[in-house]
């Protein structure tokens, strides 16, 4: 009974604490990309939750350790991509999990008392930040992956029409795609500038190694000749790699599946079949119990 109470509880948390920062605080409008990575110190700027969390932001800039930082940094860039955490920088979040963890051994201690629950507790309020982050990170990352190869075909069709690099991925862009929304706003970004060295700073900041790796061959390509057929392999390659990714994610989908199908699916089977069969026979051989 202590261990059901114990489960209702952390549920109830981690269900509230879901809610608030999924659909209370700070939605900023989609789209607002521009203010992703405001500086921790710019409390004058945010409002709700974030500025709440202000006094955290100093403290945490200056012990964080760098690869968290960065780690969170590129799962926020692709939350955000896709709509999620708009405004949200690292420090801040590294703040808001300081806020939940203390907020749960807080009240962990004053209605439990129990040094199991909080720990645990305190375990989930820690990570949860991390889950709600992580899972539209991978979509967007995954979903940019999918849709890349096309994006480059394109550009190579426009070059075949004697359009130079530039003027093509500004056309290419216009469509309605996660790419497309990337790329229009390293457009936006390259105002004065370079737009294929603009691509390769922001693919160091999305911290994806495909991403880099198209930005460099980018600048090798628009330097040679033969643009069109570059492009068109450049294309095959990444298509090539989304695919292999997408394989090796499948094969380990089995091995990771094997426990939660024994817990889940095997044993809830082998119960039901040892009472459906196995109490007839002790009924038969002791004469009910």
């Amino acid at each position: 009974m202590t261990g059901l109470i114990y489960a209702v509880g952390i549920a109830i948390a981690l269900f509230i604490m879901y809610t608030l920062v999924e659909f209370v605080w700070d939605r900023a409008p989609h789209g607002a990309l521009a203010d992703a990575f405001t500086p921790a110190d710019a409390a004058g700027n945010v409002s709700g939750l974030r500025k709440t969390l202000s006094p955290l932001y100093k403290p945490v800039q200056k012990y964080a350790p760098p690869a968290l930082l960065r780690k969170i940094h590129a799962d926020l860039y692709w939350a955000q991509m896709g709509g999620k955490w708009l405004g949200w920088n690292p420090v801040q979040f590294i703040a808001l999990q300081i806020a939940a963890v203390t907020a749960t051994l807080v009240v962990g201690m004053v209605l439990y008392g129990d040094l199991v629950f909080t720990s645990i507790a305190t375990l989930l309020a820690w990570n949860l930040p991390g889950i709600l982050v992580g899972g539209p990170a991978r979509r967007a990352r995954r979903n940019f992956m999918s849709q890349l190869p096309e994006f480059i075909q394109l550009v190579a069709a426009q070059m075949a029409a004697n359009v130079s690099m530039d003027q093509a991925i500004r056309r290419v862009s216009k469509a309605p795609s996660i790419v497309g929304e990337w790329m229009r706003m390293v457009i936006q970004q390259s105002q004065g500038r370079d737009l294929i060295e603009q691509i390769q700073r922001e693919g160091q900041e999305s911290l994806m190694p495909e991403l880099i790796g198209m930005g460099v061959q980018l600048g090798f390509i628009r330097r040679g000749t033969a643009l069109q057929e570059l492009m068109g392999q450049l294309a095959t390659s990444i298509a090539a790699e989304y695919i292999g990714q997408a394989e090796g994610r499948a094969e380990k989908l089995g091995s990771e599946l094997v426990v939660p199908m024994v817990l889940f699916y095997f044993v809830p089977f082998l119960i039901t079949i040892l009472v459906v069969i196995g109490y007839p026979v002790i009924v038969g051989l002791f004469g009910g119990l």
